[in-house]
């Protein structure tokens, strides 16, 4: 090990200048200086020159100070490579997003040898893998400047076999079959390396690290394209973990969807979202609205590691989905509003960064917030779901203008992330006139250029019968209240026109 060096650089945040350097080298020889001519000279004649995002951040600091090029430097970056050897939850313990856990403040010593431990793990775990996973890093990456020089440092190269049949061999139930591997193995290979590092882990929660998604923002649309996008020809994978009514039974225990006058408009609507398609689907209170959207979203966090955010306009009802939820054992729903107090707000906010959630309740005005888009560009964002999308019409008595800033907060979110593909939107009304409907399909026509496909039920319920029974007087009218009541042996609830009303009933009905 005395070809290779580890170096970590401390740079001013103002200045951009380095403050100081530190180093060790595979003998345990180290180095702390504020001198650059004394980290050259440690690193002169070594073959391997390795940190912790050396290649983007420390090597050009360097470059800038001493004014040239490091040429024939070949550098070992441990950030790029701990997504491929340890892309399950909890991750390294050394690592922290694009950062490694240390226990001293700005001391580049200690961050050298930290990223020293860190590169004999990762060797250690390269060579725990299995033999068609290392064949398969080795295709897409052995050429990439982030990953040459390791491959070359262990000695690996690969042993001939086809890049395609390796991938299709070793996740053939774990991807779809009809997915074009070869166009991703060309234009996105370091991309596809991290979706299918993530994809061997079998973990519900572990999700891709933030960095990456910043970095490498196709990550999410090969991911997209390997897990959730169904094939038109049904392959093992897409008909067992695409299918609408398996994911039914595997959430919630039930065998089919509700129907509405004889019509399956609940899985069709589920299907749709499915198949990313953006809905709207005007579906009766209590009417299963809420099941249509959190079955594609478990799905979808589960398939691909993905956020669906549900935006709510009420607080109590947001918490009401959330425990109806864990009350049926699924954990996977977080909500962030105002009725939580700091500690329950930053418990929602690392299950939501950490991956443990799938599903996010928040308010129309929490989009607002900076530290709310924030959380959202470290996700893979799969749908924002409106609920009382009434709220957008102007028609309608429930109005709030700031469902009308939805629009603009997807978009700009879509171009911080540069997604190729827009974010699929599902909206849910109760009921709605015409002009209410026409006034959201509108909108996001309009703001986001997404057409959506409606289902719509009847606005009668089937459940709900009304009667008019004409009295002459109060007196007739109180006697007819209390038989009606005395013949029905259940809850009631009676509504008077006036609160002075309210006087007389408890000497009707008590």
């Amino acid at each position: 090990m005395d070809n290779i060096v580890f170096i970590d650089t401390e740079v001013d945040v103002k200045s951009k200048k380095i403050l100081a350097v530190g180093g060790i080298n595979g003998s345990g020889l180290t180095l702390h200086s504020r001198s650059i001519t004394e980290l050259l000279n440690f690193i002169k004649n070594k073959k391997y020159v390795c940190g912790h995002n050396i290649i983007h951040h420390d090597l050009p600091y360097v470059e800038k100070a001493i004014n040239q090029n490091l040429t024939g430097m070949n550098a070992i970056d441990t950030l790029f490579l701990s997504p491929l050897l340890f892309p399950t939850k909890p991750y390294h313990a050394l690592l922290k997003d694009d950062k490694l856990q240390t226990d001293e403040l700005n001391n580049p010593l200690n961050d050298a040898t930290k990223a020293k431990d860190l590169f004999y793990d990762e060797i250690s775990a390269f060579h725990d893998m299995d033999d068609d996973l290392k064949q398969i890093y080795y295709a897409l990456l052995a050429d990439k400047k982030e990953f040459e020089s390791f491959f070359d440092f262990v000695g690996y190269s690969i042993l001939g076999d086809d890049i395609f049949s390796l991938i299709n061999k070793r996740f053939a139930e774990s991807i779809c079959q009809e997915v074009d591997l070869e166009k991703l193995v060309l234009q996105t290979p370091i991309e596809l390396a991290y979706c299918l590092a993530l994809i061997n882990t079998n973990s519900r929660y572990s999700i891709t690290p933030p960095w990456v998604i910043k970095n490498y923002p196709e990550v999410e649309r090969v991911m997209f394209l390997l897990r959730n996008n169904p094939c038109l020809e049904g392959c093992g994978y897409c008909n067992k973990a695409l299918d609408a009514k398996d994911g039914l039974k595997k959430y919630f225990g039930f065998d089919s969807y509700r129907t509405y006058g004889g019509k399956a408009l609940q899985e069709q609507a589920v299907n749709a979202a499915i198949n990313n398609k953006s809905i709207l689907a005007v579906f009766p209170t209590g009417g299963g609205k809420s099941i249509t959207f959190q079955v594609p979203a478990l799905m979808s966090g589960e398939s691909v590691k993905g956020l669906t955010v549900v935006i709510s306009p009420l607080q109590s009802l947001m918490k009401d989905q959330v425990d109806n939820l864990e009350s049926s054992n699924i954990t996977e729903a977080v909500t962030i509003n105002g009725l939580l107090d700091p500690i329950e707000r930053a418990k929602s906010f690392e299950r939501v960064e950490s991956g443990s959630a799938s599903i996010l309740y928040i308010s129309p005005e929490s989009l607002r917030s900076r530290s709310i888009e924030r959380l959202l560009l470290g996700r893979n964002i799969v749908r924002f779901v409106i609920d009382e999308a009434h709220c957008f019409s102007s028609w309608g008595q429930d109005f709030r203008v700031d469902y009308l800033y939805i629009g603009e907060f997807i978009k700009s979110l879509q171009e911080k992330k540069n997604l190729e593909n827009g974010i699929p939107v599902s909206c849910f009304t109760a009921t709605a006139k015409q002009n209410v409907i026409q006034d959201i399909k509108d909108y996001f026509l309009e703001k986001l250029s997404l057409r959506l496909e409606t289902f719509s039920s009847k606005a009668s319920r089937t459940n709900l019968s009304y009667k008019v029974i004409p009295k002459e007087d109060e007196e007739d009218k109180y006697d007819t209240l209390r038989n009606l009541i005395d013949g029905k042996n259940c809850p009631t609830i009676i509504y008077v026109s006036r609160t002075r009303s309210l006087s007389n009933c408890p000497k009707i009905i008590g």
